[in-house]
């Protein structure tokens, strides 16, 4: 019997992680395309900046409430099921655009589908996994982070080069609606009551819910410093590519297949072990969770500044497989974290709050700051403009290390839910 149980986890497990991979793919699909796109469009820097985040991250989090207010036991698969759906298809019709408003009005669809992936995932997750493996499984989920955008800028370089930037989005969008079929005989929704239904667990009001984690010094600092460091990966991550292709000569194909081994497989190993080593660093000392996370940061950013001030090709993207590999290591702790502190029927709402801060603060105004400080430093910095404003990017890092570190000295564990 428990056998099957677990069996029947990973098997959830690898189906939400397969969809939240997808997600990344069709989101990601764009970054290795938006050199070849403001080409054709004649777009400058910071209207490609909005086309890789604010496009997407507004209504990202706008929807991703009334998502979280809508899931419950039962109707968690049917979401996901249609969310998938939709933003595969609007992926797809990125690639009939005539315009710039059109790429933009597609991106915006991409963004209301993506917002029904998360919370009925990581519900469904939660409630298939005991706590002490939580951060595992958030992680392994986590991790389709790196997987998607493997696909993305691996798949989306080849065919990019060989067939235009179009074919690229006809081909990330098709393997959503296969999975989305399949999901609909194949996928079932756990049944596992985490705490008795009744008015006593009825859902918490946002604002009080919001007053709560703020109320709470350890999930405060969890969300800044995620926030921060999911602006910093998403403002990278929307331009490495270009960088590398008008820095270092790099074709659209060269640098796709690089970035998706060095962020796909490398980072996606490194997502997952973030997870399992806060899990075995947490059954010693709770306080490392977080400690951890800030650790891997410091690491992390001179080597990230090193890899833009690297003229030698080969030696920079040697240089950034560190900061691949930890970029992601936050995730899988934050939200274990997070839902350690708040009743099982407040989940979904938490992961919209943290969505919101993450993907607006982190995906809405990461890539737009760049191609905004991108564009100022052009007539100073011509081709480094790009270059430094990816450096600049990079010292708030350091902002984020702090709050991850201030995070861990305040987690005490007789605040934990389970």
């Amino acid at each position: 019997m428990r056998q099957h149980k677990k069996s029947s986890s990973r098997v959830l497990l690898y189906s939400l992680a397969a969809a939240f991979t997808l997600s990344h793919l069709d989101r990601q699909i764009l970054n290795i395309t938006l050199n070849d796109i403001g080409v054709e469009f004649g777009l400058s820097d910071l209207q490609l900046g909005s086309l890789s985040g604010i496009a997407f991250a507004f209504v990202y989090v706008l929807f991703g409430f009334p998502v979280a207010r809508i899931t419950r036991r039962g109707n968690r698969k049917t979401i996901l099921v249609a969310a998938l759906s939709l933003w595969s298809a609007m992926t797809a019709l990125i690639g009939m655009a005539g315009s710039f408003a059109t790429v933009f009005l597609a991106r915006v669809g991409v963004g209301i589908g993506e917002a029904g992936c998360v919370p009925p995932s990581h519900s469904m997750i939660v409630d298939a996994y005991p706590p002490e493996k939580r951060a595992s499984a958030l992680s392994f989920y986590s991790a389709g982070t790196n997987i998607g955008a493997f696909f993305a800028f691996l798949m989306g370089g080849i065919l990019a080069s060989q067939y235009g930037w179009r074919v690229a989005f006809f081909a990330a969008g098709a393997p959503g609606l296969l999975l989305a079929l399949w999901m609909v005989f194949a996928l079932k929704d756990p049944t596992i009551p985490s705490v008795p239904e009744g008015p006593a667990h009825a859902q918490t009001n946002s604002k009080t819910l919001i007053r709560q984690l703020i109320a709470d010094t350890s999930s405060c600092h969890a969300l800044i410093g995620a926030a921060l460091t999911a602006m910093i990966g998403y403002g990278a991550l929307a331009w490495v590519s270009v960088y590398l292709i008008r820095n270092h000569g790099m074709s659209t194909a060269q640098a796709g297949t690089y970035l998706a081994f060095a962020i796909g497989v490398a980072g996606a190993l490194g997502t997952w072990l973030g997870g399992v080593f806060s899990d075995w660093l947490g059954k010693k000392d709770p306080t490392w969770r977080f400690k951890f996370v800030a650790l891997t940061i410091l690491l992390a950013k001179p080597f990230s500044v090193v890899f833009y001030l690297l003229d030698n090709t080969t030696l920079a993207l040697i240089v950034f497989i560190i900061p691949a590999v930890t970029g992601s290591m936050f995730a899988g702790p934050t939200f274990s974290h997070l839902y350690s502190r708040v009743e099982a029927s407040d989940r979904p709402m938490v992961t919209a709050l943290f969505m919101f801060m993450v993907n607006l603060i982190g995906l809405g105004a990461g890539p737009v700051l760049v191609g905004w400080m991108s564009d100022s430093l052009s007539l100073s910095h011509g081709i480094d403009a790009l270059r430094w404003a990816l450096i600049i990017l990079q010292i708030v890092g350091l902002w984020a290390a702090l709050h991850f570190w201030l995070a861990g000295c305040a987690v005490k564990s007789d605040q934990v839910v389970s």
